[in-house]
């Protein structure tokens, strides 16, 4: 069974959407700042492979957009805003040390 072009370049940017978020989550477990580096600098470049297939793809007409509608793109900064404002500034570093919950593998 061959794939035509759509359904290649489809599967290169599903692929690289999801190695993108498996580097990115191995980086947020990562002990080790050099791995930890490692693996968030290949997430960003996964990142940046999928975003020039999208491009690709949506320049070629195969990848079909619709623009955001400002009232609703509005709506909803305001609606994380609001959200972000309920949580607070949380703890600081400093709180966390104080009270025994910093982990060995944070980093200031």
């Amino acid at each position: 069974m061959e794939m035509d072009e759509r359904a290649i370049l489809r599967d290169c940017l599903d692929t690289l959407k999801h190695a993108s978020m498996c580097y990115l989550q191995a980086g947020l477990e990562a002990d080790s700042d050099d791995l930890r580096k490692t693996f968030v600098r290949l997430a960003v470049d996964k990142s940046e492979e999928q975003n020039a297939v999208f491009n690709l793809m949506h320049q070629a007409g195969i990848y079909k957009t619709q623009p955001a509608d400002p009232a609703q793109v509005e709506a909803l900064r305001q609606e994380c805003g609001q959200f972000l404002d309920r949580l607070g500034p949380g703890p600081s570093l400093a709180t966390e040390r104080e009270r025994g919950l910093e982990t060995a593998h944070r980093t200031p």
